[in-house]
């Protein structure tokens, strides 16, 4: 029996028109955090040249695969109150600023439509809760700036070359710090989760009490 020779990266059987959403999708499928123009044309079986008809460049996907994975990054469910709402997108927003923060940073100018319309749902899920516009603009926009800031926070505790010791800058923070408030820092810099848990139970308490229905 005769055996189909296929190339690496490539599945069996026609290969699939080339366009700009494979070229992503493949992108998104390798992680956008390291992918190369030259890994997704080989695993689409395609010469790298051929994609520069459907992209500009390596930016160009990179940027196009955070739109993608930003933008289906799931909502939090319907049937959830108010409290639930909010913090099951505070921690997806986290995960995803820990894993993509450079890059999101970097590309930022090309993420400002995917933001805008999650804010949105996001503003339109606390109204369908009863909130009012204007108080469930405050509301979102008091969480994710708290989200934003902490993985910001979180991303410069530890030495990028040795994670297990706190960064430089972050030790010059400790040896400045009295022993009690040292300790106190010391255990955020070893579990910023729990911080960031406290931080959002503060802002959600606050939210509960200022505007929920």
């Amino acid at each position: 029996m005769a055996v189909e020779h296929v190339r690496p990266g490539r599945r069996p059987g026609p290969k699939p028109r080339l366009s700009r959403e494979l070229i992503v999708d493949a992108a998104v499928e390798m992680g956008v955090e390291s992918v190369s123009i030259g890994a997704v044309a080989t695993t689409l079986g395609v010469a790298p040249a051929g994609l520069y008809r459907y992209i500009s460049g390596r930016d160009d996907l990179v940027a196009a695969g955070l739109e993608r994975i930003l933008g289906e990054a799931p909502l939090p469910p319907d049937d959830s109150d108010w409290r639930a709402f909010l913090e099951t997108e505070a921690w997806t927003r986290w995960s995803l600023l820990l894993r993509y923060a450079g890059l999101v940073r970097r590309y930022e100018g090309r993420l400002v439509w995917v933001a805008a319309r999650r804010m949105e749902r996001l503003v339109r899920g606390l109204t369908a809760r009863g909130f009012s516009l204007t108080d469930a603009m405050t509301a979102v926009d008091a969480v994710l700036d708290l989200i934003d800031d902490a993985a910001d926070q979180a991303a410069r505790l530890r030495d990028p070359d040795d994670p297990d010791r706190p960064s430089e800058p972050m030790r010059a923070v400790l040896d400045a710090c009295a022993p009690d408030l040292r300790a106190v820092v010391e255990a955020i810099v070893d579990d910023p989760v729990r911080h960031v848990e406290r931080k959002l139970a503060l802002v959600l308490d606050g939210i509960g009490a200022r505007f929920a229905p």
